[in-house]
């Protein structure tokens, strides 16, 4: 519908290798309110995921409507007029930050999600620069009740050695909740969970990896409520330093 599959052979090649890599369901996310397209309703994201399913059949990968909304100011009026596509119908939505920084307004933009029955799922932190450089930042949004979502790719170094480090900081201080393959294309980014599953069990445990690609994912797209450990805090840098949510750390 926007960067991913450009058509339904491609889908379905792609559904045939998460399917063979052990990925039983999947959540298609188009992206909303980043300016990449035409934003689709519901209805239509629904619809188009129907069609897929009907050519994947009974027998293969299981596929649920969702999306990927862009963090901004306008979030909290689009939840109310409930104009965004959560993940199955259900209570948990994508969050996207811009990838060079985190808007100072973000923090108090997820608490009111929450107020308004949204479940903020945040998507690649270890993606944004600025997260990279203040990985705290995420430990902060955590502890507001804010879950994230790793790459798969990331983890397995495939995004880059600062994409890599910082997968691995969070997974270390208990920030994240689920691992995706934020599939695009066969060969770009293709839809394979099993690499960064492997390379999260080597850091956190096998039963700790197993959370993040079956548990959580499950009580994601049936409506049911996570409750993550508990964060390890950061030792945040000495002297003042100011985080894009505009207050000052101390050690």
């Amino acid at each position: 519908m926007d960067d991913g599959a450009r058509s339904m052979d491609e889908a379905l090649k792609m559904a045939a290798i998460a399917f063979a890599d052990g990925i039983e369901q999947m959540v298609c996310t188009p992206h909303l309110f980043n300016g990449l397209s035409k934003d689709p309703a519901s209805s239509e994201i629904e619809d188009r995921v129907g069609e897929l399913q009907n050519a994947i059949g009974g027998s293969g990968l299981k596929v649920l409507p969702g999306s990927e909304v862009r963090v901004t100011s306008a979030l909290v009026k689009q939840a109310q007029e409930k104009l965004l596509t959560t993940l199955n119908g259900k209570t948990y939505m994508l969050v996207e930050l811009p990838t060079p920084l985190v808007p100072r307004g973000a923090r108090n933009w997820f608490k009111k999600l929450k107020l308004q029955g949204v479940n903020p799922i945040l998507v690649h932190p270890e993606r944004n620069i600025e997260i990279q450089r203040n990985p705290w930042i995420v430990a902060d949004l955590v502890t507001d009740g804010v879950l994230t979502q790793v790459t798969a790719m990331s983890v397995a170094g495939q995004f880059g050695t600062a994409a890599k480090i910082c997968a691995d900081s969070l997974l270390r201080h208990n920030c994240v909740h689920f691992l995706a393959t934020d599939t695009h294309r066969p060969e770009k980014r293709p839809p394979v969970l099993s690499r960064g599953r492997d390379a999260t069990a080597a850091i956190i445990g096998v039963d700790a990896a197993r959370l993040l690609v079956e548990d959580n994912p499950l009580a994601v797209v049936s409506g049911e409520p996570i409750v993550p450990p508990a964060v390890i805090p950061y030792e945040k840098p000495g002297g003042a330093a100011r985080s894009f949510f505009g207050r000052l750390f101390h050690r």
